[in-house]
C-alpha cells in the first residue's frame, strides 16, 4: 500500500503573477485534496534563519551592512532595499537562495514519496519557470487573473500604489510565457467557486 501511494505521488508546480490569488487556490488544494503544499517564499525564510548553511553565506554576502537585527536575524525589508538598488548584489543573493530552496523542495518530495501519506505535492513559486522547477514537477499550473482584478487586489490587500504595481508587473513574465510553459491554466478572474470547479475538472472531486 505504501509503495502504491509513493508511486502515484503527483508533483504540481503552481505559479502566476502577483495578485492572481494563488494563496486561495493553495488553501483549497490543502483542504480538498490534503495536498502537501510548499510555499517557496516561506521556505526561503526558514532557510535564512541563524544556524543554517544559507544564513552563514548571507552573513558573508552582507558583511558590513546593517541588515541583521539584535538577534542576528536577517531584516528582509532592509536586505530588499539593498538588492533592488544593486543588481549585482541581487544576482548574488538569488544565486545563494534559489538553489538552496530548490534543493530543500527536492528533499521534501523524496521524503513524501517514502512516507506515502499524500497523493499531491504542490510547490508554489513566483519564479517556478525561471528557476527550472519544470524538471522536478510532473505538471505546472498557471493561475491567471486579468490585470484589472490583480490591480484591485493589490491596492486593497497590500495598499500598493499604481507605480509600484506597474514596476512589479513589468518585472514578471508575460502571460504568453506563463501559458506556453504550463500544463494547465486556472482562470481565477471570476468567482471562487468557478476557480474551484476548474481544479476539480483536473483532479476529480477530492477525498472529502
Amino acid at each position: 500500500m505504501i509503495y502504491w501511494e509513493c508511486f502515484r505521488l503527483k508533483v504540481i508546480g503552481v505559479t502566476g503573477g502577483v495578485g492572481s490569488g494563488k494563496s486561495q487556490i493553495l488553501a483549497y488544494m490543502e483542504k480538498k485534496y490534503r495536498a502537501y503544499v510548499v510555499r517557496t517564499d516561506e521556505l526561503a525564510q526558514e532557510l535564512m534563519q541563524p544556524g543554517t548553511d544559507l544564513y552563514g553565506k548571507l552573513q558573508k554576502l552582507f558583511r558590513g551592512q546593517k541588515v541583521f537585527d539584535s538577534d542576528g536575524r536577517l531584516i528582509r525589508a532592509k536586505a530588499a532595499e539593498l538588492i533592488f538598488a544593486d543588481s549585482a548584489l541581487r544576482m548574488q543573493m538569488n544565486d545563494l537562495v534559489h538553489p538552496a530552496v530548490k534543493a530543500e523542495v527536492t528533499r521534501q518530495i523524496a521524503d513524501r514519496r517514502k512516507e506515502g501519506a499524500c497523493s499531491y505535492f504542490v510547490v508554489e513559486a513566483a519564479l517556478l519557470i525561471e528557476d527550472g522547477y519544470k524538471k522536478i514537477c510532473d505538471e505546472l499550473w498557471y493561475i491567471y487573473t486579468d490585470e484589472k482584478h490583480r490591480r484591485k487586489r493589490l491596492r486593497e490587500s497590500r495598499s500598493y500604489s499604481d507605480e509600484k504595481i506597474d514596476a512589479i508587473f513589468a518585472s514578471q513574465l508575460s502571460e504568453e510565457v506563463f501559458r506556453r510553459n504550463c500544463t494547465y491554466v486556472i482562470d481565477n478572474s471570476g468567482s471562487v467557486e468557478e476557480a474551484y470547479r476548474q481544479i476539480r475538472s483536473i483532479l476529480g472531486n477530492g477525498i472529502i
